[in-house]
C-alpha cells in the first residue's frame, strides 16, 4: 500500500518481529478496530464475509504465474 507509518494501538501482533528480519508486513483482519480488543467485542457476519471474499481474492492473486 505504501503505508509505512508507526502508531500505538490498544493490541499486539508479531508483524514486527517479521519486519525485523527484512520481511514486508500488511497487519489485517474483519471487523472495525473500534469495536475490536475491548469488552463485548464483536465480529458481524458481514464483516466475516467480506473478509473471506478479501482472502479469496488474495490467494487467486498470490497463485497467478508471476511474468
Amino acid at each position: 500500500t505504501g503505508a509505512n507509518g508507526c502508531d500505538v494501538v490498544p493490541f499486539g501482533t508479531e508483524a514486527g518481529l517479521f519486519q525485523s528480519i527484512g520481511m514486508d508486513v500488511v497487519v489485517c483482519g474483519p471487523g472495525s478496530i473500534a469495536q475490536a480488543h475491548k469488552p463485548d467485542e464483536y465480529i458481524s457476519l458481514d464483516q466475516l464475509d467480506q473478509c473471506l471474499t478479501m482472502l479469496k481474492r488474495l490467494c487467486s492473486r498470490l497463485s497467478l504465474p508471476r511474468p
